[in-house]
């Protein structure tokens, strides 16, 4: 037991030893409370070791007993060889709400605290950390907390219950100087004390840890060492290294909770460095710091000198050399490596790139061929389908599909202005109920009521009884779609009207008669089970491009005009329309037709009319070099070029695309009166054909056509004999259909310039005038005027027949007007009925009658790339053409 208190003593002999060095640092309020409770831990782990050993001991020993000593309420510091440490307050004091209150009166009842007892965890096991201190343990009071062990029994709780100054300190005496004068003041305590006193100079806590450090440096340093340490020691604050090992500090820890273990690791390096006095704050410094520690920064923390030389002269060459190849090759190892990753890197994007574009390529052409194949297997059930229907007889009840679409290109449809009234425009369809066999199922957008009773006047007026023969579809899902979609693919898309259709022809012979034949008809007739009325689709696309066309021309010995259509660059244009030129010197104008364009829109023509250096050239027809005649051909192309629409495209635009779709360059007749003719074919599924009727065509800007004048009257033309090969060949290739062959008249003769296949605006005149026993009229099927949207429907028809711009029933003589779907698109139909001379007059008052109505407009230039037709251009050539019939 006596070797236990010994022990214990002796570790308070050196805890407070340890506590008068750690005076020579100005502590702050948090670090006295850590070291409070660390002090607290050390004063409980001494009495209950001694407490454990009584217990121990066999009971017929005597037990001593472990006597606490006196507190003195007087002293607030514990004193030790000249060294003191205050002990911490309390901080936080039971509130006034737990403090009992007074009560007034007679004393009714009194609550006693019962007192607690040392933890049972502390009972059972004295080595385990003491519990934390409640705020009902403090209610109870600090007796109870010494009792029950929360307090240590040699611990001074005197200073916890200090307010105001100490009214005694121990301190270090300093002698005052007798020349100042003395200070008084009053302490304030009581007024029985002596009012006077005389204090000493106050010192700071930086004086008081100087001169304890100094005191502890003494009693601990030799003599002959003292100097050598006091010059080594710059540093605030100095840890060691003994041994290898080092030497534990606790005030350090304190004063660096927060980054011990970043301190540790650094020690750690140290401990295996050398042994030596060190600068704890630039340890810590390092700890904190975000980056890897250096072998340099290490040694930077000895403060011994003789020991940072031995340590640079053992590695300065180190220093010198291997630490410069090491970070060259490492540098130089990063850039290499970094550069191969680069490289590594591009090469593998471009590889995914590669495999993504390939992957894709790949889907895209097995879709491709799929639908191919899909539409291959479609076109082969339906011509065979087709076949079957070459052998059907027409003169039967049957049911006849009315689609107006425009099935073309895309580009096409978008480059037209008014694109869905122009489908709208062909109503006069509806005069092929005239056969009593036929009834008619008309796909359209919804029309106005107006619309629909004036055409059902005319049906009446035609002598067509049309109840339960004529049936109006509108696709549903017709406004739900781009309006630069065609009526067929709005059909195509519309489910619930395609089902309408099949009900209706349901058990009944029916085809599809289509205006431009395009790939949705003949989805629509595969799905719908019935047939088309039309050739191939292949063939038919195939034909109706110009060059080819010419090609069916020539095979049949058709007169044709000096031409070339097979360009492959704009360098083989110049080169082919200079030997054409060269060919025939004596034409002045050279015509450019794109392929798949119609109505004048892919035309263009260069004029070499007036230009002096190619009637130079002419002059001497034998030694023409080619060259020379390239270049000028060359710079005068783009100047001497005129497009028809210029809005639609420049010239390089419009070589790009001739280029790129294909056409033809053909000669222009040197006549002052060139006009075409056109021939209205209907090739019957049995191979016989019926010529509807022939027009002259009405045409702006040379080749720009907005009318026709039926019949023709320029040619004494023998049709049958043209008309007779091109039908049989057509047929032979199971082409057959409506289609308009289109001649060039010039000077009593004429070229083969064009066919056209489907049922177009020009043939629907045709059947509407047939109906009404005429072939002679005057129609122009789009007129735009924006005057009369600004109008009322009818105001305008109340203001025709007082202009004398109308119908006669009886002698089906006069002038019809229609409007394509709404008036508040300003766009109509013109169809007079009479003489060509007559009908030319009346279409001319009617005209002017329109341009009174809606006001004079005049030409603007429009941004959108549109075929647009301007009103006073249609109106001027009519006028000429009245008056030209006049005379």
């Amino acid at each position: 037991m006596k070797q236990i208190q010994d022990k214990t003593y002796k570790e308070f002999a050196d805890i407070k030893h340890h506590i008068g060095t750690l005076q020579s640092q100005q502590l702050s309020d948090e670090e006295l409370s850590l070291l409070y409770e660390r002090l607290k831990y050390q004063f409980t782990n001494l009495n209950q070791q001694v407490a454990v050993t009584q217990t121990l001991k066999p009971s017929g020993e005597p037990q001593p007993i472990h006597k606490r000593q006196k507190i003195k309420r007087d002293k607030p510091l514990i004193q030790q060889q000249g060294k003191s440490i205050a002990l911490p307050k309390i901080l936080k004091q039971p509130s006034i709400e737990q403090r009992p209150k007074k009560s007034k009166g007679k004393l009714k009842s009194a609550h006693i605290y019962q007192a607690n007892v040392l933890n049972r965890e502390l009972r059972l096991n004295p080595f385990s950390d003491l519990p934390t201190i409640l705020d009902e343990d403090l209610n109870k009071g600090v007796s109870n907390l010494i009792q029950s062990g929360l307090i240590p029994r040699d611990v001074d709780v005197g200073p916890a219950f200090k307010r105001g100054d100490e009214l005694l300190s121990i301190s270090q005496v300093q002698v005052q100087n007798p020349t100042e004068k003395s200070k008084y003041y009053n302490t304030g305590y009581s007024e029985n004390l002596s009012k006077y006193k005389v204090a000493p100079k106050k010192q700071t806590a930086k004086q008081i840890a100087d001169y304890s450090s100094s005191f502890v440096e003494r009693q601990s340093v030799p003599k002959e060492k003292q100097q050598q340490t006091k010059i080594a020691r710059k540093a605030k604050y100095i840890i060691e290294i003994k041994n290898g090992h080092y030497v534990p500090d606790f005030h350090y820890q304190i004063r660096n909770l927060m980054i011990w273990g970043g301190i540790m690791h650094i020690i750690k390096k140290l401990e295996k460095i050398a042994s030596g006095q060190l600068d704890g704050d630039r340890i810590a410094q390092l700890a904190q710091s975000q980056f890897k520690v250096h072998l340099i920064e290490l040694y930077e923390c000895y403060i011994s000198k003789p020991i940072m030389d031995r340590l640079y002269i053992l590695n300065k060459k180190q220093f010198s050399v291997d630490s410069a190849i090491v970070k060259i090759q490492a540098t130089v190892r990063m850039f290499v490596a970094s550069r191969k990753y680069r490289h590594q890197k591009r090469i593998v994007q471009k590889v995914i790139r590669i495999q993504k574009e390939f992957r894709l390529k790949q889907t895209y052409v097995y879709t491709i061929n799929q639908i191919k194949k899909n539409m291959g297997q479609l076109i082969s059930t339906l011509e065979n389908r087709q076949k079957q229907f070459l052998l059907e007889d027409l003169n039967q009840k049957r049911i006849e599909i009315h689609i107006p679409s425009y099935s073309i290109k895309q580009f096409q449809r978008l480059s037209m202005s008014h694109f869905k009234s122009r489908e709208g425009l062909q109503l006069t369809r509806l005069f092929a109920l005239k056969d009593p066999n036929v009834s008619i199922i008309f796909v359209c957008a919804p029309l106005q009521e107006e619309i629909m009773a004036y055409f059902y006047k005319l049906l009446e007026v035609a002598g067509i009884n049309s109840e339960g023969r004529l049936f109006f579809i509108h696709p549903e899902n017709i406004n739900r779609f781009p309006q630069h979609y065609s009526l067929a693919l709005l059909l195509y898309l519309s489910p619930k009207a395609i089902h309408q259709i099949s009900e209706l022809i349901k058990g009944q012979l029916s085809y599809i008669i289509p205006m431009r034949v395009g790939r949705e008809e003949f989805l629509i007739a595969e799905y719908l089970k019935t047939n088309i009325y039309s050739g191939p689709y292949e063939l038919i696309e195939k034909y109706s491009k110009k060059s080819e066309a010419i090609e069916l021309f020539r095979q049949l010995s058709l007169p044709v005009a000096p031409e070339y259509h097979k360009f492959v660059s704009k360098d083989d244009f110049v080169d082919k329309l200079t030997v054409l030129i060269m060919k025939n010197l004596t034409v002045q104008k050279w015509m450019f037709k794109i392929d798949i364009e119609f109505n004048g829109r892919g035309t263009a023509w260069f004029s070499l009319e007036g230009v002096k250096q190619f009637i130079e050239i002419k002059k001497f027809p034998h030694s023409i070099e080619f060259k020379v005649l390239r270049e000028l051909v060359q710079t005068l192309l783009p100047i001497k070029t005129v497009l028809a629409f210029p809005q639609m495209f420049t010239f390089e635009e419009y070589l790009d695309n001739f280029i790129k779709n294909g056409g033809i360059v053909e000669a222009y007749p040197n006549a002052q009166k060139v006009q075409t003719i056109n021939i209205q074919v209907n090739l019957e599924n049995q191979g016989t054909y019926q010529i509807l009727n022939t027009s002259t065509s009405i045409v702006i800007k040379e080749m720009s056509k907005v009318g026709c004048i039926y019949p023709q009257n320029v040619l004494n033309l023998n049709v049958d004999s043209l008309i007779q090969p091109l039908a049989e060949e057509l047929y032979k290739q199971n082409v057959f259909g409506y289609f308009t062959l289109s001649l060039l008249s010039f000077n009593g003769a004429f070229y083969t310039k064009s066919l056209k296949f489907g049922l177009d605006e020009y043939i629907g005149a045709t059947i509407l005038a047939t109906a009404m026993e005429t072939d002679q009229f005057t129609y122009i099927p789009f007129v735009y005027h924006p005057g009369i949207a600004e109008q009322k429907f009818n105001d305008l028809f109340i203001k025709c027949r007082k202009e004398g711009i109308s119908f006669d029933i009886e002698k089906k003589v006069g002038t019809l007007i229609w409007l394509s779907d709404q008036i508040e698109k300003g766009v109509l139909s013109l169809l007079c009925l009479g003489a060509p001379k007559k009908a030319v007059k009346l279409t001319t008052d009617a005209l002017n009658f329109l341009q009174q109505f809606g006001g004079n407009i005049m030409k603007t230039n429009s941004h959108q790339k549109q075929d647009t037709f301007y009103f006073i251009d249609i109106v001027s050539r009519l006028r000429q053409l009245n008056s030209e019939g006049q005379q």
